[in-house]
């Protein structure tokens, strides 16, 4: 799949901080060579870097779309909260905007946030994740001590 540059380097930055990312290794050796461009580019010639980040596409390879999904959702809700924190009609704001909008729509061709179902793969999810719908044959007052404010 193609997406900007700047798209790239948001996603491989936010996968260095995931342990055993398979996005970030997919992607390791167009990942190192395009961050060194950049990071030379940055220091001599910040026209090419900002067209560079801006308007090229570069192929991200997606060994595991939910991944890909998880990692642009957190993102989202970094950029969220960064938006939060700037002053309204400020050129920072302006940047989030675009980004989180570029991102949202990324997110969406992909399918949208991960679902329970699909990270679970349609198995009952353990431990304390949230509330379980009842187990067939059982309802209120079936198996269980009843709850203290019943009457």
């Amino acid at each position: 799949m193609e997406i900007p540059v700047w798209q790239f380097v948001r996603i491989m930055v936010a996968c260095e901080r995931r342990p055993n990312s398979r996005l970030l290794a997919a992607n390791a050796d167009s990942w190192a060579e395009l961050d060194e461009a950049l990071t030379g580019l940055a220091q001599s010639d910040f026209d090419a870097y900002s067209n560079l980040m801006m308007h090229t596409d570069v192929h991200i390879e997606a060994p595991n779309k939910i991944e890909l999904r998880r990692v642009l959702d957190s993102l989202l809700r970094d950029l969220k909260l960064a938006k939060r924190r700037t002053r309204a009609g400020s050129t920072e704001r302006t940047d989030l905007e675009f980004e989180i909008s570029e991102l949202q729509a990324l997110l969406d061709k992909l399918g949208g946030r991960v679902s329970d179902e699909e990270r679970d793969g349609g198995k009952p999810r353990g431990g304390s994740g949230g509330p379980r719908p009842p187990k067939s044959g059982r309802g209120p007052g079936r198996g269980r001590t009843p709850d203290k404010g019943r009457g």
